[in-house]
């Protein structure tokens, strides 16, 4: 009984194929390795959001070099923040001070839209803020206040962060006037 040549050849690239999938060594670990600050996934023109950049921590304690201390006053509440040293921030803090009118958002974030919008030359086309991060949501030109998890969306940009608790803000029902002041 012969075997036709083609099936030869099939079945030698068959083996070759599924030989390829096979790791080296079963002993090497292959977990995958997060990177931050590189692409994770395509943009896409959708207002859903779309992992593309891995969030960096801001610092929690004393000041750095080129942040900018600010007060948001909300009646007789005084909350402090500081402003990161980016395009946006600078923009911001160019204005300042500012009275707003906030209105909150999916119970996640208090928005407030400013008198322009701001620079976002030099910053990526998306963050994924935490909670306590003040930030900038391009596509509408609001300044923003997040108190929870929103994700990863295109145009937000993170430009500082509070100190200490939010309960001034996360207590607001309805809509309320906050004063931007840098501190003094």
């Amino acid at each position: 009984m012969t075997i036709p040549y083609i099936q030869i050849i099939l079945l030698i690239v068959a083996v070759i194929s599924i030989a390829a999938c096979v790791p080296v060594s079963t002993s090497t670990s292959l977990s995958p390795t997060l990177v931050l600050g590189t692409p994770t996934g395509l943009p896409t023109a959708s207002p859903s959001p779309q992992p593309t950049y891995a969030a960096t921590a801001m610092p929690t304690s004393q000041p750095v070099t080129g942040e900018t201390q600010i007060r948001v006053i909300i009646g007789d509440t005084v909350l402090t923040g500081r402003l990161l040293d980016n395009a946006t921030a600078r923009d911001l803090i160019s204005q300042l001070p500012l009275t707003l009118t906030f209105s909150d958002f999916n119970q996640q974030e208090k928005i407030a839209s400013l008198p322009r919008k701001l620079s976002t030359e030099g910053v990526p086309p998306g963050d994924d803020p935490f909670p306590s991060d003040i930030g900038y949501y391009s596509p509408v030109g609001g300044l923003v206040f997040y108190y929870s998890d929103v994700g990863y969306f295109n145009g937000i940009v993170r430009i500082g962060q509070f100190n200490g608790s939010m309960e001034a803000l996360t207590s607001q029902t309805d809509d309320f006037t906050a004063r931007i002041e840098l501190a003094k």
